[in-house]
């Protein structure tokens, strides 16, 4: 199988759980796309496993169907049984299923692969600058907790690389949530 080969494959079982996410119908067109497009940059900026993070960018959130809370858990189990049918190196898989697996921002603190801090902080980009959540979170969360929310992200992104290119997004946020405010 060629690379690009099993990235349609990826694609084709990611997108397919992505869209039964019954909370978030933009999931796989939106975050998981921009988890993607930030994973590869990240990971050519830090020397990581392009392949890696682009296969756990896609699967990352794939667990999501059955809801937010341990969507991690359901993720990786999910992940963990498609990849056996792949053609992928064992530690390649591994270090997939640890990248689905702590790709929540409680596990950034811990010291891990690069591979995994990519994903880590690649999902946190992706809310970042996913216009449609921005939007419903707008709609929906106080201006307090999404200035919490706004604040707690910089600590949340464990790469130096991810923190420049956060900055400017999150100064942005931050104005149009003054200028909603006033």
């Amino acid at each position: 199988m060629t690379y690009s080969e099993l990235i349609r494959s990826v694609e084709a079982f990611a997108e397919k759980h992505c869209r039964r996410c019954p909370y978030d119908p933009t999931l796989w067109e939106n975050h998981t796309q921009l988890v993607r497009e930030f994973a590869l940059q990240l990971a050519q900026i830090e020397g990581a496993d392009k392949q890696v993070v682009e296969i756990a960018a896609l699967l990352h959130d794939a667990g999501k169907y059955k809801g937010r809370i341990d969507h991690h858990l359901t993720g990786y189990k999910l992940a963990r049984d498609f990849l056996e049918t792949v053609d992928l190196p064992d530690d390649k898989k591994a270090l997939i299923l640890k990248c689905i697996l702590k790709h929540r921002t409680r596990f950034a603190v811990e010291d891990n692969e690069i591979e995994v801090k990519v994903v880590q902080s690649a999902d946190v980009l992706g809310t970042l600058f996913d216009e449609t959540w921005q939007t419903h979170s707008q709609n929906r969360m106080s201006r307090e907790a999404l200035g919490r929310l706004y604040d707690k992200a910089m600590g949340k992104i464990n790469l130096e690389s991810a923190r420049r290119l956060a900055a400017p997004q999150l100064e942005k946020l931050r104005t149009l949530l003054e200028d909603y405010q006033s």
